[in-house]
């Protein structure tokens, strides 16, 4: 979805996900001041996959640069939650000249060698379909649900949020497209990782202090200390579900990367 005009800013959803993570909380707010642009990622949401194909955090990364340059999207920030904060600093990696700067929410920035549970059965040869069509409809809505609680955490899950996650997350696409972000996370992470310190453009990074999915002092406080001027928002009893939980300090992280960018 693209809406507003001004500085264009670009929001990319976690691992899963979709670009409802951002227009039910901000979106409509930020395009008085900017041109908001959400993506899906493919797979997930309303986007395709191909079956059977392989897409790294670098070729999404690939993928969305060359979207904005179809859109002709000259120096957005680039708004990043979670695994789309890895695609976000992939994108920097690959051209940050290109990119005004970024704002990344509770990053997975380093690998952390645990894969979620479920997404191992997948990729077996006969269990991994006979799981997929057989038990998701059964266990799915479950594990979406569990995993929010974790996401929420500290703050209580958001009914409305769950119950539309509990439907579009559970279709057998979308299952194998998160799957195969998730196994192929750390190994593009490990690659990724050795040139954050190379990075000169602005970088907002806000976590919060109990996170449970993804650590903040493994993934944001080291981010933080690494790349050089980078700012560091660290929000107290706020979980891993930021952009729900918190969108007024997203707004706020944004306002700062676009000051941030206009004094260079």
């Amino acid at each position: 979805m693209s809406k507003g005009a001004g500085q264009p800013v670009v929001f990319i959803h976690g691992n899963p996900g979709s670009h409802q993570d951002f227009s039910a909380t901000m979106l409509g707010e930020l395009s008085d001041s900017y041109r908001v642009i959400a993506f899906d990622r493919p797979g997930h949401g309303y986007s395709e996959r191909h079956n059977g194909t392989s897409v790294t955090v670098e070729v999404q990364a690939s993928l969305v640069r060359e979207a904005l340059k179809q859109l002709s999207i000259e120096r957005p920030i680039i708004v990043g939650h979670s695994w789309g904060g890895a695609l976000a600093l992939a994108m920097a990696s690959q051209g940050q000249e290109d990119l005004s700067g970024l704002v990344l929410l509770a990053p997975a920035a380093y690998p952390s060698n645990t894969p979620q549970w479920w997404t191992l059965f997948l990729h077996l040869p006969v269990l991994g379909k006979v799981f997929l069509r057989a038990l998701t409809p059964l266990v799915g809505r479950t594990i979406v649900r569990d995993s929010l609680k974790d996401a929420y955490h500290p703050q209580p899950i958001q009914e409305d949020y769950v119950q539309a996650a509990e439907v579009l997350w559970t279709r057998p696409e979308q299952v194998m497209a998160c799957a195969s972000d998730d196994r192929s996370l750390d190994a593009s992470l490990q690659s990724l990782s050795k040139r954050y310190s190379e990075l000169r453009l602005p970088v907002v990074i806000v976590t919060g202090d109990s996170d449970l999915l993804v650590k903040p002092e493994e993934n944001a406080h080291r981010l933080h200390r690494t790349i050089p001027s980078a700012e560091l928002i660290d929000l107290s009893n706020t979980g891993h579900q930021i952009p729900q939980t918190q969108p007024r300090w997203v707004i706020k992280a944004i306002e700062i990367t676009s000051e941030l960018a206009a004094r260079r």
